[in-house]
C-alpha cells in the first residue's frame, strides 16, 4: 500500500467512517475486505494512540480495557513515550502510571541487554524523569547486574531490585492537575492526615481533579511517588509557551514514531507569540495533538508557559524617595513612584483573593529555587519598571536596552503580538558542533543542544547566548582546531549583535531568531512557507551552508541565501563558469561512471578539487584522484576541478633533479602562497579604475577586490543588492624555460611562473569562518543599506531572476527540471517555484576547458 492509499483511509478512520459508508475506490485500496479494514482500523488505532470512546475503533473492539493493555505493551516494546493523553484511562483502569510503565519498559531493555542509545530521545529524557536513570547510571546498573551472581535469581529479578521502588518525579508546577488514580486500600490506610485530606477532596472531584498548588506541596510528592494520583498538565488553545535552552536533553536518537516526529516539528515553530490554537492553524495539525506535544515540553522542562495565574497579587503603589542616578535630572522635587510589595521579613503569605487559595508551601519552594516564576502579577503596572530586591523602581528608558539587543522591550513585544516579524538567521549543524565540541565553555553546551534538537534559539534566549559567547578569548587556545572553533563562535556573536542591533524593517527594529535549516526542511513545504512567512519579515543564511545540508528556500520573506536548492550544488559553479568564461578546468561525471585513467586535462595538476553532491568539496592529490573518485561516483555525481598545478618534463637528463624540485621548491612555495581568496560583496562602489590595470602578480589579499573579473561577476549576476562573498582561486601554472640548460642559479629558478585568478565559487550569506570576512560583509550590509525595504524587492527579483537562468543552463545539459519551465514568470517574486524533490542530476559527461562548456 503506497503511502497516498495510506493518507487516504486514515482520513476516514480519523472521520469514523463505517466500512458501508466507505467511497468504493476506497474499498478497492483493500480488497474489497472488510477484514483488512477493521485490521487497518486496529493497527493504526493503537500506533496513534487514539481514545477508544472517541473513535472508529470502538466499533470494533468492544473491550476497552484490552484495548488499552495492547497500547501498553506495544509503546512499552518500542519505546514509545508514556501516553499521557490518555492517562485518565490507563491509571483508573489499568494502574499503570507513569513510573511502572517506565519500570517494566528499563527492566526489558536491561535484560535483553539492549544499549541505552536505543532510547527514543523524548523517552530517555522522562525516563531520567521518573527514574533518575540516565546513560550514565544505566552503565553502572548494567554493570552492578553483571557482577551479581544469577545462580538462584532470574535476571529480570536481579535488575528489579537494582532499579527505584517509587516514582523519584519531583518537577510539578503549582497549576498543574493532581487526580485520584487508581484504588488501593492498603496503601490508603498508611497515609498522613494532609494526604488523607487530598484523597479525599480528589474523589469529591468526580475526575477533574485540582490544582496542585492548593494543597501542601510535600503531601503532593508524596502522593505522586506512591501512585495514588496522577498528574495532568492543562493546555488550552489561548495559551502561549516559550521555549528557554534545553537543560537535561538526552540526545540519543529519534525513533521515527509518529509522536516523536510530530514533537520535533512543533519543536521548530513554537514561539511565545503565537497562541496554541494559532500554531495548530499554522501547522494544520488537530489542536488537540498540539496540546498533547505543549503539555509534554512543560511537563519535561522544555517549556515554560507564559499565561499562568500568578502566586501574588498584593502589588501597592506608595510613594518612595528616589535616589537620583548620575545621568537623571531633578523634576520639580517631586517623589517618584515607588512600586513595592506589602512583605515583612516574614514569608510572603497571599493577602488577596486571587492568592489566597495557593498554599504557603509553593511559594516558599519557587522563592528557594530563585526561579523565573510568577510570583507577581505585573500586568497592570507601568511601563520601564523593572524589580531590584523586591521594589518595582521606574528607570530611564535606555537601561531597558539590553547590550546588542532589540532595543524592544517585553511589554512592548507583547503589545505587538503577532504583528511583530523577526529576522531569521539560518545555520546548519556545522555551527552546533563546534558550539558542542569546541570546549568554548560549558554554559555555550545548552544553547548548542538547543539549536540542533528544537533548531530554533529565539531571540528571547540570545542574551544569555551573547553573555556565554562574550567568556570565549581566541587568545587562549594553542591547538589550532580549537582555535578556529573560538573564532568561528566569535564571529557567529558579532553577527547575532550586528543583526539584533541595527536593521529597522517596516517601521520597526527587528528581533532576531537563529533556525536550524536541518530542522526548518524537516516541515513538509507548505507548512514552511507558512511558518517563515507569519514569523520573519526576511531570512539571512550563514555562508556557506555544508554541502550535505539543503538551504531553506523561500520567496516570502525574502532570503539572503541560496535562492534555489541548485544554487548549493555544483551546477551553479558550472553555470558560473559559463557566464564569465573563465574558471578552472572542471569535468562534471554523472553517476556510476568509472575512470580508468586520469583525464588528460588534469596530467599538469598536483591537487584536485573533489565536489559531490552531498559532500563538502575537498582537495586530494593526483596519485589518490583515481580511487577517491571511482569511490565517490558509486553514489553520487562528481565534479573535478584543477585546483594547483606542475608542469612535468620528458626530458631524461633533468627528470631526476625536476622530481626532486617538484617535492621541495614548487610544493612548499604552493603551502605558503594563498590560493583561495575571498571577496566580500557588492564591491563595485569601491573599485578605483587606476588599480585595474595591475599585473596579475601584483595583486594580493589587500587588493583584490579591486581585479575586473570581481566586477564582471557583479555585473553578470547583479550581485549590487545582494551581499556574501566571491571565492577566487589563484592558478600558478610552472613551466621549463626554452633553454632550461642555460639557466643558473637554484633548482626554482628553473621554472617560470604564471599566475592567473579564476572564479571559484559565489557564495550568499554571512561568512561564519572568517572574522574578517565577516566584518567585512556585515560593514557592506550597513553601507549599501541592504536591508532597506527598496532593496529588499530588487533583491528578490534578481534571484528569481538567476534562478531562472540556472534552470534553463540545466536543462540544455540534461533532461528539463520543470515541463513548463518557459512558462514561469519572472516577475512574480513572491510567488515560489513548482517544487522539485531533489536536485537534477546530470545524464552525461560535461567539461569546461578553454572557457568553453562541452557535453
Amino acid at each position: 500500500m503506497d503511502q497516498s492509499s495510506e493518507k487516504e483511509l486514515e482520513k476516514y478512520i480519523l472521520n469514523q467512517v463505517q466500512w458501508e459508508s466507505l467511497p468504493s475506490h476506497a474499498k478497492l485500496i483493500l480488497d474489497q475486505s472488510h477484514t483488512k479494514y477493521k485490521q487497518y482500523v486496529l493497527k493504526y488505532s493503537i500506533k496513534h494512540q487514539l481514545r477508544w470512546d472517541t473513535s472508529l475503533i470502538s466499533c470494533f473492539v468492544t473491550d476497552e480495557r484490552l484495548y488499552y493493555q495492547e497500547i501498553v505493551r506495544l509503546s512499552v516494546a518500542n519505546l514509545v513515550l508514556y501516553p499521557y493523553h490518555i492517562s485518565d484511562k490507563l491509571v483508573p483502569m489499568l494502574n499503570v502510571t507513569p513510573f511502572k510503565y517506565y519500570l517494566i519498559m528499563m527492566i526489558e531493555t536491561m535484560t535483553n541487554s539492549k544499549s541505552y542509545d536505543e532510547l527514543p530521545n523524548f523517552t530517555a529524557v522522562d525516563c531520567l524523569r521518573v527514574l533518575e536513570i540516565g546513560r550514565n547510571q544505566f552503565i553502572d546498573l548494567m554493570n552492578k547486574c553483571r557482577s551479581k551472581g544469577n545462580l538462584f535469581k532470574k535476571k529480570k529479578d536481579v535488575i528489579r531490585g537494582l532499579l527505584p521502588q517509587k516514582s523519584l518525579e519531583k518537577n510539578i508546577d503549582y497549576w498543574w492537575i493532581i487526580k485520584y488514580g487508581h484504588p488501593n486500600q492498603d496503601e490508603e490506610r498508611n497515609l498522613s492526615s494532609q494526604e488523607l485530606e487530598i484523597i479525599d477532596d480528589l474523589k469529591k472531584s468526580n475526575g477533574q481533579g485540582r490544582q496542585a498548588g492548593v494543597f501542601q506541596r510535600e503531601a503532593v510528592l508524596s502522593l505522586v511517588s506512591k501512585g495514588l494520583v496522577y498528574i495532568d498538565v492543562p493546555i488550552q488553545n489561548s495559551d502561549v509557551v516559550s521555549v528557554p535552552p534545553l537543560e537535561g536533553f538526552v540526545m540519543n536518537r529519534v525513533l521515527g514514531d509518529y509522536f516523536e516526529s510530530l514533537l520535533y516539528k512543533i519543536f521548530v515553530s513554537i514561539d511565545e507569540r503565537t497562541t496554541v490554537q494559532k500554531l495548530s492553524e499554522v501547522l494544520q495539525i488537530n489542536v488537540e495533538l498540539v496540546k498533547q506535544a505543549v503539555s509534554l515540553y512543560i511537563r519535561l522542562g522544555f517549556a515554560k508557559k507564559k499565561n499562568l495565574e500568578p502566586l501574588i497579587t498584593n502589588v501597592v503603589v506608595q510613594p518612595q524617595p528616589q535616589p537620583q542616578s548620575p545621568r537623571q535630572q531633578p523634576s520639580n522635587n517631586s517623589e517618584s513612584p515607588n512600586i513595592v510589595l506589602e512583605t515583612s521579613p516574614a514569608p510572603i503569605t497571599p493577602t488577596t483573593a486571587a492568592a489566597s487559595k495557593w498554599n504557603q508551601s509553593w511559594i516558599t519552594y519557587y522563592q528557594d529555587k530563585q526561579e523565573d516564576s510568577p510570583f507577581l502579577n505585573t500586568n497592570n503596572l507601568p511601563k520601564n519598571m523593572t524589580n531590584d530586591n523586591n521594589e518595582l523602581n521606574i528607570v530611564d528608558q535606555t537601561e531597558n536596552e539590553s547590550s546588542g539587543g532589540t532595543m524592544l522591550n517585553s511589554d512592548e513585544s507583547t503589545l505587538m503580538g503577532e504583528e511583530q516579524k523577526r529576522i531569521g538567521f539560518v545555520f546548519d549543524s556545522s555551527i552546533t558542533a563546534f558550539l558542542m565540541m569546541g570546549n568554548l565553555g560549558y554554559g555555550l553546551k545548552n544553547h548548542a543542544v538547543t539549536m540542533f534538537e528544537v533548531g530554533k534559539l529565539a531571540n528571547e534566549a540570545l542574551e544569555d547566548f551573547l553573555k556565554e559567547l562574550d567568556k570565549i578569548n581566541a587568545d587562549e587556545f594553542v591547538d589550532s582546531e580549537a582555535k578556529l572553533y573560538a573564532t568561528n563562535a566569535i564571529s557567529l556573536r558579532d553577527t547575532i549583535r550586528h543583526l539584533r542591533s541595527r536593521y529597522v524593517i517596516g517601521g520597526q527594529l527587528q528581533g532576531l531568531d537563529l533556525l536550524s535549516c536541518e530542522r526548518m526542511n524537516s516541515l513538509d513545504e507548505a507548512t514552511r512557507i507558512r511558518v517563515l512567512k507569519k514569523n520573519y519579515s526576511v531570512l539571512i543564511s550563514m555562508a556557506p551552508l555544508s554541502t550535505d545540508n539543503t538551504p531553506v528556500i523561500t520567496a516570502i520573506p525574502p532570503n539572503f541565501g541560496p535562492p534555489i536548492y541548485e544554487v548549493h550544488s555544483f551546477w551553479f559553479r558550472m553555470y558560473l563558469y559559463h557566464m564569465i568564461g573563465k574558471g578552472p578546468k572542471s569535468i562534471l561525471f554523472p553517476k556510476g561512471t568509472r575512470l580508468r585513467k586520469i583525464p588528460q586535462v588534469f596530467k599538469d595538476c598536483e591537487k584536485i578539487f573533489v565536489c559531490s553532491i552531498d559532500h563538502d568539496p575537498i582537495t586530494v592529490n593526483l596519485s589518490q584522484l583515481l580511487p577517491t573518485a571511482n569511490e565517490t561516483l558509486l553514489s553520487s555525481p562528481l565534479l573535478l576541478q584543477a585546483y594547483s598545478f606542475i608542469k612535468y618534463e620528458s626530458i631524461p637528463k633533468i627528470s631526476k633533479f625536476q622530481s626532486h624540485s617538484r617535492s621541495n621548491s614548487v610544493v612548499s612555495t604552493q603551502k605558503d602562497d594563498q590560493v583561495i581568496f575571498n571577496v566580500a560583496f557588492p564591491t563595485h562602489l569601491e573599485i578605483d579604475h587606476d588599480s585595474t590595470c595591475l599585473n596579475e602578480e601584483e595583486y594580493n589579499e589587500e587588493n583584490i577586490s579591486n581585479h575586473p573579473l570581481i566586477q564582471k561577476i557583479q555585473e553578470v549576476f547583479n550581485l549590487k543588492h545582494s551581499f556574501g562573498y566571491i571565492s577566487l582561486l589563484k592558478k600558478e601554472l610552472y613551466s621549463y624555460p626554452s633553454h632550461p640548460y642555460q639557466q643558473t642559479g637554484s633548482a626554482s629558478s628553473l621554472f617560470q611562473k604564471t599566475i592567473e585568478f579564476v572564479p571559484l565559487n559565489i557564495y550568499f550569506g554571512i561568512p561564519i569562518f572568517d572574522d574578517k570576512l565577516n566584518r567585512q560583509v556585515c560593514e557592506k550590509i550597513d553601507k549599501y543599506n541592504l536591508l532597506s525595504q527598496e532593496n529588499l524587492a530588487q533583491h528578490s527579483r534578481n534571484c528569481r531572476n538567476l534562478s531562472l537562468n540556472l534552470f534553463h543552463f540545466i536543462s540544455s545539459t540534461c533532461p528539463p527540471i520543470h515541463p513548463d519551465l518557459d512558462a514561469i514568470d519572472s516577475t512574480k517574486i513572491n510567488s515560489t517555484f513548482p517544487s522539485v524533490q531533489n536536485i537534477p542530476l546530470p545524464t552525461q559527461t560535461i567539461s569546461f576547458i578553454n572557457g568553453i562548456i562541452d557535453l
